[in-house]
């Protein structure tokens, strides 16, 4: 039976009569003794076959977060492998971060949009295509979710606990849990391969993702621990940042000769960075909460096509607001970014930049990593 469209009705086995009619002067009895059942296959059209509105307005919305997502992430990452700065921890988490939400506004947000259009019929001779987008979708949003916890923590212990984070923070410990990011949420994913939950193409959201409706255990897991435990710790770490920056803030003209700190200008960028992060932690909220709630009390399928397609296209807005947040609460990175676009625009006119030019661009290039604070 195809992913799609060609469901069963009525019961577990809906079926007709279909009667072989070769003898003309059967008898009623001799009729039902060659009665054959048959199931019913009902196809379901794509969103934009039965509601056009609704499919142009989450076309139109998910095509701008899917360009906006791409392009942000992609510049993010790409800046920050050009200057190799992986020297401060929490840049390494960010780019961690964009890496997996590149995947969800690069990938996943394509095939949100393909299915809209095209339909469940799309993906019926293309199974594992669906099931792989669907676990790359899950991983994604898994490892985003703890990398934005790793990041959070990191800059928990940097405000409170510095002499701890200036130790345990070292290059090769944090490119080992940004991989262990990837890993572990892949293992959250992985149970929908072999029983505890599935992959399918949901006809309310529309796309290929995870059954919400497989497993009543699996769904509470997410729901609660993958979803909310990450918000928990955040919200945790957040709380810890915000008393410490208020207690450092009574002294905040002693800060040159404390330890932690060796300047004003590193304590104010910190507190700069801290609100950043903490923007980016209430959004996070935001986006995901309503999903973990649908998918938590809806696991008989009861709630309406619009409110699944709703709440999930928001939580696919997380992975799309981190540059928008960055460009605009921080001036100094919007201004990098706009030097190094105008940089690259005027390098395609002129051709190649002569060695002056070129220095300049490299320089432009480290004023937006310097502006990048995490």
């Amino acid at each position: 039976m195809p992913i799609s469209n060609l469901m069963q009705v009525g019961g577990n086995n809906s079926m007709i009569n279909e009667t072989n009619s070769s003898d003309p002067h059967s008898s009623l009895e001799n009729v039902c003794n060659r009665t054959e059942l048959r199931p019913v296959a009902i196809y379901l059209p794509p969103l934009l076959e039965t509601n056009l509105s609704l499919a142009l307005l989450y076309i139109v919305l998910m095509s701008i977060l899917m360009v906006l997502g791409t392009f942000g992430n992609f510049l993010i990452i790409l800046i920050s492998t050009i200057n190799n700065t992986f020297n401060k921890a929490g840049k390494a988490f960010m780019v961690n971060l964009a890496i997996a939400d590149l995947c969800v506004a690069g990938v996943a947000d394509p095939m949100c949009i393909l299915g809209v259009v095209k339909g469940a019929t799309f993906f019926d001779d293309k199974l594992e295509f669906c099931h792989f987008i669907a676990s790359m979708c899950l991983t994604a949003c898994f490892c985003a979710f703890l990398s934005l916890t790793m990041l959070t923590i990191n800059r928990c212990f940097y405000v409170c606990h510095n002499t701890f984070y200036q130790k345990f923070y070292s290059r090769i410990t944090v490119g080992l849990l940004c991989i262990t990011c990837w890993i572990i949420a892949f293992l959250f994913e992985f149970p929908n391969f072999v029983g505890w939950g599935d992959h399918t193409f949901d006809k309310k959201n529309h796309q290929c993702i995870w059954d919400r409706t497989a497993s009543l255990s699996y769904s509470l897991f997410v729901s609660v621990c993958l979803i909310g435990g990450p918000l928990v710790v955040m919200a945790i770490c957040n709380i810890r940042i915000v008393l410490e920056i208020w207690q450092k803030k009574k002294s905040i003209y002693e800060l040159d000769s404390d330890g932690h700190y060796s300047s004003l200008k590193v304590w104010n960028e910190t507190v700069r960075t801290s609100k950043t992060l903490f923007v980016i932690f209430t959004l996070f909220m935001m986006c995901w909460t309503p999903y973990a709630v649908v998918i938590a009390i809806d696991i008989g399928d009861k709630l309406s096509m619009e409110t699944h397609l709703f709440v999930t296209m928001v939580a696919h807005t997380h992975s799309s607001l981190n540059f928008t947040i960055y460009f605009i609460s921080n001036p100094r990175f919007r201004r990098s970014v706009l030097g190094l676009l105008r940089c690259r625009c005027i390098r395609v006119v002129k051709g190649p930049v002569s060695q002056s030019s070129e220095s300049a661009e490299r320089k432009t290039l480290g004023m937006v990593v310097n502006s990048i604070s995490l």
